[in-house]
């Protein structure tokens, strides 16, 4: 059995990122379809790929593709034994496998799903409260336009696929102490489709799609808070040579305000009037989500009172009820008085003393 780091000409710690460069490289020199390609060649290094460029698949090869070589019989009487471990879904299948039942092999089609696309979005605090309308424009691979997504060039004909016969899908044999187990895999020329082009289009190479810049409209809607996202389903990355595309996400980064913060649903601010005010009573204007708003402060305020104005604060993003606006009021006790000034809280202290003050 041929050693599949050798096929692909890459040593046995090579990246994720080195098998699929060194796999590209060896399948564009030998592909049957290019002068001075090799058939044979081309399905070798299909097959390494398909092993070294999957993950669970290496590290099985590793701990037993060179260990055990040969044909040699296993424990069940020297019969060739054939698990499918894609399909196998429980124990049921293994004993079906194991002891009669011929074994199942079962091909899933399976629809590919394009990557999800994230991406951030700032906007301002009172954005956030009303909503608003934003563009955004990225580069994103999106379904091809000259081949519209089939990978052939316009006009040419596309062909039952040479590494896997039109199945969609290639099988592996390897020898172990069990016997010679085989595993059934997608095809990696065609991606389990079962047939490819017989020229590739000529701007995307294949591939069914390209990089572009799009520009796209996105709703965030009132009441979003800072650090939530939102899905858009179907505008993510478009896969190669077609399927279903990712999902667009986008995180929102609201600004803070100078003025007030958010908490829940509701808007906190602060505001700080003289003494005297809180004694006497006043009115002030506070900024809220809807624009300066005039606020009375009742006679007699306490400090860190509070003034409640009901609804205007979010709107829920379920659609129903919606926060208030909370003003803390902080009363500013001066430092310095004038003489004048100490004279006359001197005859306040003495009035409240003689009880003529409540």
């Amino acid at each position: 059995m041929a050693d599949y780091y050798e096929t692909l000409g890459i040593s046995r710690d090579a990246s994720p990122e080195d098998v699929k460069k060194a796999y590209r490289k060896m399948a564009h020199k030998y592909h049957p379809d290019k002068q001075g390609g090799d058939e044979e060649k081309f399905k070798e290094v299909n097959e390494a790929y398909q092993v070294l460029g999957d993950e669970e698949k290496r590290r099985q090869y590793e701990q037993f593709g060179q260990t055990f070589e040969g044909t040699g019989a296993g424990p069940f009487g020297g019969e060739n034994i054939n698990i499918n471990f894609e399909d196998l879904g429980g124990i049921g299948d293994i004993f079906e496998t194991f002891f009669g039942g011929g074994g199942r092999s079962r091909t899933r089609q399976r629809v590919r799903r394009g990557n999800d696309v994230p991406v951030d979005m700032i906007i301002s605090f009172s954005e956030s409260a009303t909503g608003v309308q934003r563009e955004i424009t990225h580069r994103i691979y999106q379904t091809c336009s000259h081949c519209q997504g089939n990978g052939a060039e316009p006009g040419t004909p596309i062909e039952t696929c040479a590494t896997c016969s039109g199945t969609g899908v290639i099988t592996q044999s390897r020898s172990t102490p069990l016997g010679v187990f085989s595993q059934q895999s997608v095809c990696p020329t065609c991606q389990g489709e079962g047939k490819q082009a017989k020229t590739v289009c000529s701007e995307c190479g294949g591939q069914g799609r390209e990089l572009k810049d799009r520009t796209l409209t996105v709703d965030v809607p009132a009441g979003i808070a800072d650090g939530q996202t939102i899905r858009i389903s179907g505008k993510g990355e478009v896969p190669a040579r077609g399927g279903i595309p990712g999902d667009l996400f986008v995180t929102i980064h609201v600004a803070s305000d100078k003025y007030m913060r958010r908490e829940g649903n509701n808007v906190v601010s602060e505001a700080t009037i003289p003494f005297t005010d809180a004694i006497l009573g006043t009115n002030i204007s506070v900024k809220t989500l809807a624009g300066d708003k005039e606020i009375t402060i009742a006679s007699g305020t306490q400090p860190e009172t509070t003034v409640r104005l009901q609804g205007q604060g979010f709107p829920s993003l379920s659609g129903s009820g919606r926060g208030d606006h909370i003003v803390t009021v902080h009363i500013d006790i001066p430092r310095k008085l004038s003489r004048k000034q100490k004279e006359l809280l001197e005859e306040f202290k003495k009035s409240k003393k003689k009880g003529l003050f409540g």
